[in-house]
């Protein structure tokens, strides 16, 4: 089995929920908590106008020798090999899982985009309503945790941009996607990182699927303009089925709890650990 049961830690856990405030910024001044609204209704003219959604998946790979975890099986824990890595080839990493999952289609592999990533690959998903959503998931190497918490968060104020052909069109990235999402070992807990400002007047929904990460993320979020969609409180297997249950209930415009419901109940359905616990494991908001 190559996931790993963290039933000894739901002590740590704390309930979820989070405050919305309403009070939303300008660009470039100081920071107050806001609300989603804006995102949800961005969200529903893309729905509307039958326009793609598209996610943006930052992955760390799991690395023994760089990253402050518990060690794992040496093939398991090379963060220069995504092939075999907990967090991309194993059998719940993002890329294994998501080329196994009903419904999503892979895409042709991408060109690494940059020396940090050492593969980018993409998926298709078309809802039950005829939504269509777009995946793009990036394997940073293990030893470049900095470089991707940097990138998260300067896509999150606006400060990075990408695009990516996929099919017939060009998909935006980092600061244009829908969606921003990281799933790995949280790296705030080893690296120290600049918090940028918001630079472009627009809040994003985020995801941060790692250990303890609403503690570590909620700050440089709200300084970014990142809303914090679903975090977590405790420790946890940051595992792709995780991310299944959020993206295919953000795609079809479920609300926020509803969102980090079916995060708990992926997580339950794999960990066997109880929905109390799962459900009490992720958090939405502030």
């Amino acid at each position: 089995m190559q996931h790993f049961i963290f039933t000894l830690f739901f002590s740590l856990l704390t309930l979820g929920g989070g405050r919305d405030f309403g009070q939303d910024i300008e660009a470039g001044k100081a920071v107050a908590t806001f609300s989603r609204a804006s995102i949800e209704e961005r969200l529903a003219d893309k729905r509307k106008a039958r326009q793609p959604l598209v996610i943006h998946l930052l992955v760390p790979l799991c690395d023994n020798d760089h990253q402050g975890i518990v060690p794992v099986k040496k093939t398991l824990g090379n963060g220069l090999d995504p092939k075999n890595n907990l967090y991309w080839g194993a059998l719940y990493g993002v890329k294994t899982h998501f080329s196994r999952s009903a419904g999503w289609t892979s895409q042709k592999d991408m060109p690494s985009p940059h020396p940090n990533v050492l593969e980018r690959v993409a998926f298709r998903k078309s809802m039950a309503d005829g939504q269509k959503v777009f995946l793009v998931a990036d394997a940073y190497r293990g030893d470049r945790m900095k470089e991707c918490l940097d990138d998260l968060l300067g896509s999150v104020a606006g400060l990075k941009q990408g695009t990516q052909a996929v099919e017939v069109q060009d998909l935006g990235l980092f600061a244009k996607a829908d969606l921003l999402a990281f799933a790995g070992h949280n790296g705030l807990m080893d690296e120290e990182v600049d918090f940028p400002r918001n630079s472009d007047g627009i809040f994003k929904d985020v995801v941060v699927v790692g250990c303890i990460s609403h503690g570590y993320f909620r700050d440089p979020l709200e300084k970014a303009g990142g809303y914090p969609l679903v975090t977590t409180t405790g420790l946890m297997a940051p595992e792709a089925y995780v991310l299944e249950g959020i993206f295919d209930a953000w795609a079809v415009g479920k609300s926020p709890d509803e969102i980090r419901l079916a995060a708990a109940s992926q997580y339950h359905a794999f960990q066997k650990c109880g929905m109390k616990s799962a459900t009490n494991l992720f958090r939405t908001g502030w």
